[in-house]
């Protein structure tokens, strides 16, 4: 059981039995400390003096930190002015007394107890009054908050009711658009639109089974099913599945900011939209993926290489591919309805050879087999072009009506590869002749030669026949020199290996060979070779019929022309220049060509090789193969040679060859 205390405690009193009341005492500041740790003094008497005002004010600021309320009285006996008012300014001093012996020690004791209760009663007095001051706070506080509640609820119903109306108006909306779709992604479009406003939607998208997974990319609407977690830093999702009985369909996605997630009756209402695109999906399902397979189709159709026509019994065009589009050289829409000859040739009659009315099966054709062939044309897109044409008949009706469908094959490369190998085995092949007859020739002339020469030598001078036998000797002398161009030309050499030329005599040799027929044509050829050797690396043969090629061209187009009626002489110009990097061979003929014919750095513009007749101008593509394979190049330009002439013009090739470096 705790010790009864007093309510006074008096530190340091010099004669405690003096005191007639209860009180507690302390010898000490310590043991004052001690006491007041236990028990909480109404009123406490301490000391003061010069010695101890020190430890006297630490006691005062212990007693504030315990017991505030207490009422301190001070017995000072010489402390000085100073530090008593600073122990008085400290607070809760109650009086100050000259020392214990006091007369009125006891009475300021019993006045300091009765200071005490007051202030007691007028703290229990504050506390009771704070507490009825934070009880009606708390009262008012739960009556505005009633007050804000029921004010938020008839908001709230006021809200919930125009948001009613408001979904209704948009369900209403939703539900004609869609009715008035006509495909799914309109779909998405229009009932995003009509819910934007009353779900501040983002974007809506319907989704099948089979259309993969959502996702995000470039900020963009996803296109498949979220079976992988969203970013939900993005967007709030809400996802509704698309029923048809039992099956489903897939599922319909509305997404908006992700600071507004969807509500429950916000859920429940897209359920609602949800069932209606249910409704309506199937049909446009099923129109989508009639759209898909025509689009594959025409894809696949024009995909197709060769012109392609769907042509019915009148020859009118129903369908073409894109090819047959660029062959005719006009747009689609353009073409259909028309006549396939005339579109795609400008002809006013059927091509000649067709044999689309041919009502035979085609089990009773040869299989891999064309139809028919056309004669080289030149169609609307300004292409020559010779045609294998494919047909097949389709029926429709019982009727006997047909629909065609013509695959136009172009075999324009084929027959020119063709006769390129035929040239080329003829080329060989007349190498190959020419050399036996040069060898057998070779012998005789030699001979004869000799026996010239022997007779010549016999002579004096004055014969009046010598001038005939050196006549005879020249004339054997150049038929030996021809049958020794001869030779060189057609013989080849290792492998066909390059070696150190000079290419005047690669040229000298091409001009041997081709003045053997232009003389007797009437043809000029004029060479201007330099005087210093022109040194090459390159298969001397191969070269020289290069040029032998270039210069049977300019004698055919001359020879064309003198076969026309025109009876202007011909002339072959040969010129071998040379600067820094380059040997430019030019040559020249006034041959005829077509004026309407482009010109440029090929020789389709040239136009030789279509205008042969006996397929000379196909050499120009091994001329030209052989130009490059070394690094060369080939130019073809023309220019009008009077301003009178409609289709006589001069024709250049111009041949560039690199100079190799030699080493010294």
């Amino acid at each position: 059981m705790p010790a009864l205390r007093s309510s006074v405690l008096i530190v340091q009193h010099p004669n405690p039995e003096l005191i007639q009341f209860g009180a507690d005492f302390a010898v000490s500041f310590a043991a004052a400390r001690d006491a007041v740790k236990d028990f909480s003094y109404p009123v406490i008497a301490l000391p003061s003096s010069h010695s101890s005002s020190h430890e006297a004010l630490q006691f005062l600021e212990f007693l504030d930190e315990s017991c505030a309320l207490s009422q301190r009285v001070i017995v000072q006996n010489d402390t000085s002015a100073d530090e008593l008012r600073r122990l008085i300014n400290h607070g809760s001093i109650f009086r100050v007394l000259d020392s214990f012996k006091d007369l009125k020690f006891d009475h300021t004791i019993q006045e300091a107890l009765e200071e005490y209760r007051l202030r007691q009663q007028n703290s229990k007095l504050l506390q009771l009054v704070n507490e009825q001051n934070e009880r009606l706070k708390r009262l008012t506080g739960e009556l505005e908050e009633r007050v804000e509640a029921r004010r938020k609820s008839l908001e709230d119903a006021k809200e919930r009711l125009l948001t009613t109306n408001e979904r209704i108006e948009a369900l209403h909306k939703a539900l004609v658009a869609i009715h008035q779709a006509g495909s799914v992604g309109e779909m998405e479009r229009l009932i995003n639109e009509a819910l934007r406003l009353v779900l501040g939607l983002s974007w809506t998208r319907i989704l099948f089974n089979s259309q993969g997974q959502l996702q995000y990319q470039n900020g963009l609407p996803p296109r498949s099913p979220p079976t992988s977690p969203l970013p939900s830093q993005l967007v709030a999702l809400h996802s509704a599945a698309l029923m048809r009985g039992k099956e489903s369909l897939g599922d319909i996605y509305f997404a908006r900011e992700s600071n507004a997630p969807f509500s429950r009756d916000e859920s429940n209402f897209l359920g609602q939209i949800a069932d209606s695109v249910s409704l309506a999906i199937d049909r446009l399902t099923k129109l989508e993926q009639s759209e898909s397979l025509k689009r594959q189709w025409e894809d696949t159709f024009d995909a197709i290489l060769d012109p392609v026509a769907l042509i019915d019994h009148e020859y009118k065009v129903m369908r073409i591919n894109r090819s047959f589009a660029n062959r005719a050289g006009s747009e689609p829409e353009r073409i259909i309805g028309h006549k396939c000859y005339e579109a795609l040739f400008h002809r006013t009659a059927p091509c000649e050879g067709c044999l689309m009315m041919d009502q035979r099966p085609a089990s009773d054709r040869d299989a891999g087999t064309p139809s028919f062939r056309l004669k080289p044309a030149r169609t609307n897109g300004g292409q020559t072009a010779i045609f294998d044409v494919y047909s097949q008949k389709i029926p429709i009706d019982p009727d006997g009506r047909s629909l065609f469908v013509n695959v136009y094959r172009d075999i324009s490369s084929q027959l020119l590869l063709e006769r390129q190998l035929l040239e080329t085995a003829k080329m060989a092949e007349l190498g190959t002749i020419g050399s036996s007859i040069a060898h057998e020739l070779n012998n005789p002339l030699g001979g004869m030669l000799n026996f010239l020469q022997l007779i010549r030598m016999d002579l004096k001078g004055s014969e009046p026949w010598f001038d005939d036998i050196q006549e005879m000797e020249k004339g054997a002398q150049r038929c030996r020199d021809i049958v020794r161009s001869l030779l060189g030309f057609t013989r080849k050499s290792a492998q066909d290996s390059s070696e150190d030329l000079d290419l005047r005599e690669v040229v000298d040799q091409a001009l041997k060979i081709t003045e053997l027929q232009t003389r007797a044509m009437g043809i000029k050829v004029v060479a201007n070779l330099p005087e210093q050797p022109a040194r090459i690396r390159g298969s001397f043969n191969f070269l020289a019929q290069a040029m032998r090629n270039f210069l049977q061209s300019s004698q055919d187009a001359i020879s064309r022309r003198l076969k026309s009626g025109d009876r202007t002489p011909g002339i072959i110009q040969v010129s071998l220049t040379a600067n820094k990097a380059n040997y430019q061979i030019e040559i020249t003929d006034n041959g005829y060509i077509d004026s309407r014919v482009e010109t440029g750095p090929d020789i389709d513009a040239f136009d030789r090789t279509s205008l042969a007749e006996d397929g000379g101008g196909l050499g120009l593509t091994v001329a030209q193969q052989i130009i490059k394979e070394i690094g060369g190049r080939v130019e073809f330009s023309r220019e009008a040679t009077s301003l009178k002439a409609d289709n006589k013009i001069e024709a250049t090739a111009k041949i560039s060859l690199p100079r190799p470096v030699f080493e010294s």
